[in-house]
């Protein structure tokens, strides 16, 4: 890096005298100083700009507080099982190469599965199978993607095993070779910590995210029979579990993993925004299954009338409208028609008719200003929404409703974090923090730490004798972060490792 900040007669001179130290001084310092410089003539001329458009308080109030979690979460990491993830990787492996054994049988041919060309030749080549519409469009090969093998699943066995095949392979290689990689022995503890890089500008919406390694994708558990020698096996004596947030663990000794994950967050903020009344009163209800009574409100049916199925179906076309999902994406979701699928959405938002008019004025606001606005007045532009095509504005206005529900569910999360992290931490003032925060939660100091955030959950650590006391501080923080027109709830979860949460109970 220095070599290319230097003249070419400078990279000889300093070769030829050795002196490359006094040169790594003086060009380290030359740069630094522009860069300060740099970032202070930006800050003056952006400062304007924050002030004029309003945005200090998300600024303010939020992303520069938010700097000293993150920084301090990057600092600590979470602590893996790096013996039990090598353990998994191995048994991985044998299941990766049972798998590619069958597919070859089925296939008449080896291949590797790895490669989507090499798939594609043995699917629609040498098996002959149909090619799913729309899958053979401006590719040098059609597509073998997540999408087309679900169109394929029952056209040939071989399919089965290739998605098997990939799930499997992108947890070993992907998930728990990041882990095994990236983890590093903390010499005070004798234990293994991963330290990711939180980014807080990586997203349109506003939502964190993280990288080397990436912890907001960790895969849940996934089951599978090992036949190592190609013969009928015992399902129970050859049935594996493996669950990737097994292997995330406190950093202390015998400390437990505390976790709170928002309950519809996004729904709870579409009630907000909307101002449905009929909605709102469901949501403050404290008792009873939110999707199961909008379903029975949406069917007509009593509660305890709406079956598993019908509280589903509710649940994705609840999700399908926030997502800016259209007629024929539902229709694959839900199974049924695009007719059919038309015919719910228009059904739902009969049922809830302020809902309609405020998807109809987000979209109508962002064509109009080219920005939507979260609950705390971060923007997203979308400036396709009034000069792209009909494509693109399509899905403008998909994102537009999307972004600001997800964007706020953002703003919230930050806040309770930094509210948290102002409770906690040892090396922040406790004037900072409002006096009953102080006088309830002040021994947790110390004895608690914010390892993760994962959209809508937040991962901590705490020390087992303080548990009651940092769930409720968790809880409270989350469920009081900001006041909307409902309540919002949080599951407060616990448990020795990642994967193996349960329901915390106070006493």
């Amino acid at each position: 890096e220095v070599k290319k900040r230097l003249s070419p007669e400078a990279a000889e001179a300093a070769n030829r005298s050795g002196r490359w130290r006094n040169q790594i001084r003086r060009v380290a310092h030359n740069g630094c100083c522009r860069r300060a410089a740099q970032t202070r003539a930006l800050c003056s001329a952006l400062w304007k700009i924050l002030v004029s458009e309003q945005l200090l308080e998300a600024l303010t109030t939020i992303e520069m507080p938010l700097v000293n979690v993150l920084a301090d979460m990057e600092l600590w990491g979470i602590g893996v099982d790096i013996e039990g993830c090598l353990r998994a990787r191995n048994i991985l492996r044998d299941k990766l190469r049972s798998l590619e054994k069958k597919a070859f049988e089925l296939a008449g041919m080896t291949f590797s599965l790895h490669n989507p060309a090499d798939i594609a030749n043995v699917l629609f080549g040498q098996l002959k199978l149909p090619i799913p519409e729309n899958q053979n469009k401006g590719k040098l090969h059609p597509s073998t993607d997540k999408h087309c093998l679900d169109l394929l699943r029952n056209e040939h066995p071989v399919v089965p095993i290739i998605k098997e095949h990939r799930t499997l392979a992108k947890l070993l290689n992907c998930t728990l070779g990041s882990i095994c990689s990236l983890a590093k022995l903390r010499l005070s503890t004798q234990r293994y910590t991963l330290h990711g890089h939180w980014l807080q500008t990586s997203t349109a919406t506003g939502r964190l995210s993280i990288e080397e390694p990436n912890l907001q994708s960790v895969e849940h558990e996934v089951e599978f029979i090992l036949d190592k020698n190609g013969k009928e096996v015992n399902p129970d004596a050859d049935r594996y579990k493996i669950n990737a947030r097994d292997f995330f663990v406190p950093t202390q000794e015998n400390w437990l993993l505390l976790t709170a994950d928002y309950s519809q967050i996004e729904l709870r903020l579409m009630a907000h925004f909307s101002r449905d009344s009929s909605l709102i009163a469901q949501l403050r209800h404290p008792k009873g299954d939110v999707f199961t009574m909008i379903a029975a409100k949406w069917t007509g049916k009593a509660e305890d009338s709406v079956s598993p199925h019908d509280r589903d179906e509710t649940k994705r076309l609840i999700y399908g409208i926030l997502y800016g999902m259209g007629a024929n994406t539902l229709a694959e979701q839900l199974e049924c028609s695009s007719d059919e699928a038309k015919e719910k959405i228009r059904s739902f938002k009969s049922s809830f008719p302020a809902v309609t008019s405020w998807l109809n004025e987000t979209i109508s606001f962002c064509q109009e200003k080219g920005y939507i606005q979260t609950l705390k007045g971060r923007r997203r532009f979308l400036s396709k929404i009034k000069f792209g095509n009909a494509k693109e504005k399509s899905k403008a206005q998909r994102q537009a409703v999307n972004s600001m529900c997800q964007g706020s569910a953002a703003d919230i999360i930050k806040i309770a974090m930094i509210n948290i992290y102002a409770a906690i931490s040892e090396d922040v003032d406790n004037v900072a923090s409002s006096s009953s925060t102080k006088t309830r939660f002040h021994l947790l100091k110390g004895r608690c730490r914010i390892l993760l955030q994962v959209h809508d959950e937040l991962v901590l650590e705490v020390d087992p004798s303080y548990a009651k006391e940092a769930a409720m501080l968790l809880q409270s923080s989350m469920e009081n972060a900001v006041s909307l027109l409902v309540p919002l709830h949080v599951k407060v979860k616990v448990g020795k490792t990642w994967g193996s949460l349960e329901p915390f109970q106070a006493d």
